[in-house]
């Protein structure tokens, strides 16, 4: 029965917009649903999930900053893609290189996972228990003792590491439109 209110609920919002790959799957899996083949409806909604999941990591990898002076970047690496044995969302990674010098930004998003991170985020006492707190454009953030820097944005986990120094990955960090980031995972 959900399946079946899923999939016409899809169909209804995909039927008057121009016809795609996404549109196409729900509609398939409609049309499967009415004919009772179950299998390929739910074969079908997943196919649509995935591929609107791939929109969104479209989406979101147009977030990652080009690289600061003096540096480059690698193309950014979706492939991580969907992040399903986090419980869901996405994961997308750039790695920015200067010398020896190299930083990989990774954002996570849409996470299950993230519901557990966020109070931690909230809690700047037990976050302190990590390594040095700082803010990031109003935003609550920590260096590691390890030498990351993290910070949840919205719906979406930040993440800078590599053998760059700190300084290295605040100036990635400061490209960051964290605005945007936030309203992404809404």
């Amino acid at each position: 029965m959900r399946l079946g209110v899923v999939a016409l609920v899809l169909l209804g919002l995909v039927s008057s917009s121009r016809a795609d790959d996404v549109s196409d799957a729900v509609a398939e899996a409609a049309k499967a649903y009415a004919a009772g083949d179950l299998a390929t409806a739910k074969q079908s909604l997943d196919l649509a999930s995935q591929l609107v999941a791939q929109k969104q990591a479209d989406a979101l990898a147009k977030l990652l900053p080009e690289p600061p002076s003096g540096w480059t970047a690698e193309p950014v690496d979706a492939t991580a893609g969907m992040a399903g044995f986090l419980g869901g969302g996405l994961i997308l990674k750039r790695s920015y290189e200067r010398g020896e010098k190299a930083v990989e930004l990774q954002l996570m998003a849409n996470s299950p996972i993230l519901g557990s991170m966020a109070p931690l985020f909230a809690n700047v006492q037990l976050l302190g228990g990590m390594g040095k707190v700082f803010r990031q454009k109003g935003r609550v953030a920590v260096l590691t003792n390890e030498g990351e820097i993290q910070l949840v944005v919205g719906k979406t986990f930040v993440t800078l590491t590599g053998s760059g120094a700190e300084a290295d990955k605040r100036a990635i960090l400061d490209l960051i439109d964290l605005d945007a980031i936030d309203a992404f995972g809404k």
